[in-house]
């Protein structure tokens, strides 16, 4: 059962709906929810030519902008305590400081923060930069590709709906990704689709069948739908998710070209650039 979930926190609409659905699960399987910001290093190390008026230049500047990175950082920790607090959650605060651009860094911090945590929850637009407004950057990725956790990603709205769809294909990351779901409770009391996408009817079929098996047997309510198209897996979930007003899409590497690509190329990522609803994601 889900227990403690580590939240990415930081100022972007869909950092907000990550922590709103932190909030729905920890109230859902009686969570603690643990908050994380911290301060990018090399997002806010000034570059400039090595003259020493330049350096006396940069160095002050590069301290106004840790200063500032700090202060949104105590803002950070602020806000969402008085939000757990509001919410009536169990909440813990960790931070850090270090240059994620180096993803030995990233590794690390995450590993750490996220080995007591059974799953993380994001934005998809999320950094660890203390900055208030953000473009999406490759962050979502990197945390697939390192998280031992599954991930959570969040688009800027959540569905008020409570709707599970389950995108399979057969795959070792998309049984984990099912497998993990169902043990940490997520879909207790909710009513769960499972689709399989595939030229093949007979595959998509297959497919969905023992998905579906594999969840009443935890005594889940299924539904099936078997789609047999050439069209591109993502737009079909896209049409899908919209029909259902889909609250949680669960999903693994889907597709047939591992999981790189998936993460970097092909079927996951545009769903991934652009959630149109939560995606719980596992490698």
């Amino acid at each position: 059962m889900l227990k403690r979930i580590l939240l990415l926190v930081a100022e972007t609409a869909s950092s907000y709906a990550a922590r709103d659905y932190a909030f729905r699960l920890a109230k859902q399987c009686g969570a603690e929810v643990a908050g994380l910001a911290g301060i990018d290093l090399y997002a806010v190390d000034v570059r400039m030519p090595g003259t020493l008026s330049a350096i006396s230049f940069k160095a002050k500047l590069d301290e106004e902008l840790k200063a500032q990175a700090s202060q949104a950082r105590q803002r950070l920790r602020a806000g969402f305590e008085q939000q757990c607090r509001d919410a009536g959650v169990a909440g813990d605060w960790l931070s850090f400081e270090g240059r994620m651009a180096d993803e030995g860094d990233m590794a690390e911090t995450l590993h750490l923060a996220a080995e007591t945590c059974d799953l993380l929850i994001s934005g998809h637009d999320t950094m660890f930069r203390g900055e208030l407004f953000e473009t999406r950057s490759e962050m979502v990725s990197k945390l697939l590709m390192i998280s031992p956790r599954p991930v959570v990603i969040c688009p800027e709205e959540l569905s008020k709906s409570g709707d599970i769809l389950v995108a399979y294909d057969g795959s070792m990351p998309a049984m984990r990704a099912l497998q993990l779901f169902v043990l940490l409770g997520i879909g207790a009391d909710r009513r769960i689709q499972v689709t399989s996408i595939d030229e093949d009817r007979n595959v998509a079929e297959r497919r969905v069948e023992g998905a579906a098996k594999y969840l009443r047997s935890h005594g889940l309510e299924v539904s099936v739908a078997p789609v047999t198209t050439s069209v591109h897996p993502a737009e079909v979930l896209r049409i899908q998710i919209a029909q259902c007003e889909t609250a949680t899409m669960v999903m693994g590497a889907y597709g047939n070209r591992g999981l790189r690509e998936m993460l970097f190329g092909s079927t996951t990522n545009p769903i991934v650039e652009n959630p149109p609803c939560p995606l719980f994601l596992y490698r």
